[in-house]
């Protein structure tokens, strides 16, 4: 059996949230088939009913998350196939993309969008038959739902570009999503519009729910996101860093201070991360949104089948991924990310295994060995949200803060800013696992006995920082989703195509495979997967 949240109730206010809580982690919750719709005349009567919806709008991502890993994976620089890789797959690697590809199939998030609607149109009458569910209580449950759904358009238009917009209740998805068809800028627009009336204010009760509600989603990091898409990075850092401290009570929520060295790892064990009520002095989260499985209840991640070195072996990390954690340079030791990448020959890393022979093969999918297909997928964790809002620092002029936030944290900032005066014990992204920071413009570690003096100003400063900052990320983030992403934006952001096409093309050893990707990725309409209108 997983291990799911033990969060005691707090107040008859907090009912629903308790409750969401214990369905969202328990082992029914995707029982009921995706995109089945629910007959509003003889639904929507009580608390329950509302927590019902909402699992059921969250269930079609069971099918997509994987899908999602394996697309941002090999269109990137940190996959690559095995030869006998499934050809559709292999098409992706190579950057071709066709509508008959199942992995680039789009319908599944449309699923979600059309089972928040649906939920948000009929929610109100709950109110009719359950007095338990006051006002209090339905303004969190439709912010969670707005957020589940700005969630979803967040990823289709990074995915497609593009994205239709369903704004009434559907019986059915519509044909070819010929409706209403918003590119992404317009649709960053309009997510920012529909989600600003639905960010939680930060009182202490507020707070109580809200987290219990952000094991769902965590609307002030969706529209930092949304934010930091856009180019407005100081509201990009103003929603990032309040969604860093949501619960500001608790100073171990949300902070990067725990999970160090040989524990990182522990954290994809099970994506519930939380062992009590915050409020009580619970140990630090990490994870605020996680796709749960359960393979003991038919609920299989398919992730690990095409990971592992077992017959379906199919994809395997690239060996720029693999050098890169090589040549990170610990505090003390020899070279080598050992905790988040390679790990030893006692304790094998979180990200990356080697086989008998040598072979590399990706592990942060299967670190349970007892049950690799029960591996819940991270949709949202805290470190994500530290480097995003390190980018973010760095765009808005404060690269002493991103940096900070990069390498050691404010635990050994003497003094500490009084803006992050609650980030006391943070550790930052490379001081948990003890590696040296890197830093610029005097000092930047590139040997382990080496220091290269730069002098860097305005732009030049900024980009390399920012590289910094990716590479970190593409370390920190491994196979989560997150790098494909990362790279079309910082390449849309410097109007350079190069960026993402030689970095791509450089996982290919071939001459004429690396030559034809780079060709096709300096196209910048061929970095969102094709739409079918």
């Amino acid at each position: 059996m997983k291990k799911r949240l033990n969060i005691r109730p707090i107040q008859l206010v907090a009912l629903l949230v308790v409750l969401w809580t214990s369905f969202s982690c328990s082992d029914k919750t995707f029982d009921q088939q995706a995109g089945e719709r629910i007959t509003p005349d003889q639904h929507y009567k009580s608390i329950i009913d509302a927590i019902t919806s909402m699992g059921g709008a969250f269930a079609p991502l069971q099918n997509a998350m994987p899908k999602l890993i394996m697309v941002d994976g090999l269109r990137s620089d940190q996959m690559t196939t095995r030869p006998n890789a499934d050809p559709f797959l292999k098409d992706i690697n190579n950057q071709i993309l066709s509508f008959d590809n199942p992995f680039l199939d789009a319908s599944d998030y449309y699923k979600v969008i059309v089972n928040v609607n649906e939920t948000l149109l009929n929610i109100d009458k709950i109110a009719l038959t359950d007095r338990n569910f006051d006002p209090f209580i339905m303004k969190y449950t439709k912010g969670a739902l707005v957020g589940l759904r700005s969630w979803t358009y967040l990823t289709l238009i990074n995915l497609y570009g593009q994205a239709a917009l369903i704004d009434d209740n559907l019986a059915s998805l519509p044909t070819g999503l010929n409706q209403n068809i918003l590119p992404k800028e317009v649709m960053i627009d309009t997510l920012i519009q529909q989600l600003l009336p639905y960010i939680p204010s930060n009182d202490e009760l507020a707070q109580k729910v809200e987290l219990r509600f952000t094991n769902f989603m965590n609307n002030k990091a969706i529209l930092g996101q949304l934010y930091l898409e856009k180019g407005d990075y100081a509201n990009a850092v103003v929603y990032l860093k309040l969604a860093i401290e949501s619960y500001s009570n608790v100073a171990t929520v949300y902070k990067v201070d725990g999970y160090t060295n040989e524990g990182w790892k522990s954290m994809f064990l099970g994506g519930e991360s939380l062992t009590g009520d915050i409020s009580y002095g619970a140990a630090p989260s990490e994870n605020i949104s996680v796709m749960a499985y359960d393979q003991n209840e038919g609920q299989f991640n398919p992730l690990p089948k095409w990971l592992l070195p077992t017959d379906q072996f199919m994809v395997a990390p690239t060996q720029l991924l693999v050098d890169s954690f090589k040549t990170q340079i610990p505090a003390q030791g020899a070279p080598g990310d050992i905790y988040r990448g390679l790990g030893t020959a006692a304790s094998p890393g979180a990200t990356l295994d080697t086989t008998s022979t040598g072979v590399y093969y990706i592990n942060k999918y299967s670190v349970n060995k007892g049950e690799p297909f029960s591996s819940d997928i991270t949709i949202s964790r805290a470190s994500d949200l530290h480097l995003m809002l390190a980018e973010a620092l760095n765009r808005s002029g404060d690269t002493k803060t991103a940096l900070v936030l990069l390498n050691a944290g404010f635990k050994s900032e003497k003094p500490i800013p009084a803006a992050y005066n609650k980030w006391n014990r943070n550790l930052g992204i490379r001081g948990r696992v003890t590696l040296k920071p890197k830093l610029v413009p005097d000092s930047i570690y590139v040997a382990p006995d080496t220091i290269k003096k730069v002098a860097l100003t305005g732009e030049a400063r900024v980009e390399f920082v920012e590289d910094l900052i990716m590479d970190e990320r593409a370390l920190e983030l491994a196979f989560e989703g997150k790098r494909w992403f990362d790279l079309v934006r910082v390449a849309n952001r410097r109007q350079n195509p190069a960026y993402l096409a030689d970095k791509v093309a450089a996982k290919f050893s071939d001459p004429n495979e690396k030559e034809a990707v780079r060709q096709r990725l300096m196209n910048q309409s061929n970095w969102y997967l094709p739409f079918k209108k």
